[in-house]
């Protein structure tokens, strides 16, 4: 009896255990394809220093605006902040120098595009600044960013072609507390270039997906072979086509979940029965 009794409470410690291991992941909405990645103190920003609308794509509300720039609330204490490629809606140099500037500890990773812009706007404060980090992933050859108890993964993904194919548009796999996020960019819809990216081979936890995949075309093969994770995010919806796109995933792909507003927020565990 006593010997059952011990192999009970073992058994009772070993999944307390487990479960401390597997930290929830929390994931914010910020403007079009930015994201803020979170796990214990660990935070991780896509895509995130974008503040005013541009063209159909939307930016931050007031009180949102008001935490970037004093990098507060939701904006604090972020470890990386990472740019995919160097397109407005996706990162506004002025508003990156002020953020890096505010954010002492925030460290910046990305292409030599998008920190050529950010140069223009706050040139003394980049040049030379430990901070700011050029990367040039290439195929086979991906740059690897650890920091705390996270992993970045940065590749290319194709922009498209033509003139589409010299902005230099980056992937990241974000591995932290044993699940994977997958943030694309503005990848075009070419499964070679997938394929090539290796992405066939990784078991994804989270996948935040531009919704243009999501419609007739391509995309839909591309996200069932490569992007076919457990909780897909569909991302980068003008704030005037939101009903409309809802309207659609709701008949088309209900498993999908949209994250309507800035600051909006989704917890994801390794324990399936706690997610959505």
């Amino acid at each position: 009896m006593q010997s059952r009794s011990r192999a009970l409470i073992e058994s009772l410690l070993l999944i307390l255990f487990c479960s401390a291991l597997q930290a929830d992941i929390t994931l914010t909405k910020l403007a079009n394809e930015g994201v803020i990645i979170s796990a214990g103190e660990t935070r991780i920003m896509i895509d995130g220093m974008v503040v005013e609308p541009y063209s159909v794509y939307g930016g931050l509300p007031a009180d949102a605006e008001a935490q970037f720039l004093e990098a507060r609330g939701e904006f604090a204490g972020i470890d990386l902040a990472l740019v995919s490629h160097r397109h407005h809606e996706h990162n506004q140099p002025e508003f990156a120098c002020a953020f890096l500037q505010t954010s002492p500890a925030t460290e910046l990773y990305t292409s030599a595009q998008v920190i050529g812009l950010i140069r223009e706007k706050c040139r003394s404060f980049i040049s030379g600044n430990p901070r700011v980090h050029t990367i040039d992933p290439q195929y086979g050859a991906p740059h690897l960013i650890e920091i705390s108890d996270a992993r970045v993964t940065a590749f290319p993904l194709s922009h498209g072609t033509r003139k589409r194919a010299r902005i230099q548009n980056f992937g990241h796999l974000v591995e932290i507390d044993g699940m994977k996020v997958l943030h694309i960019g503005d990848a075009a819809m070419q499964v070679d270039e997938f394929e090539r990216a290796g992405l066939r081979q990784v078991k994804l936890d989270i996948a935040l997906i531009p919704f243009l995949y999501f419609q007739p075309g391509p995309g839909a093969a591309i996200v069932d072979r490569y992007l076919n994770a457990r909780l897909k995010i569909a991302m980068h919806i003008p704030p005037s086509e939101m009903e409309e796109v809802k309207t659609y995933m709701a008949k088309t792909y209900p498993r999908v979940l949209i994250l309507e507003r800035p600051l909006d927020q989704v917890r994801f565990s390794a324990n399936p029965s706690s997610n959505p």
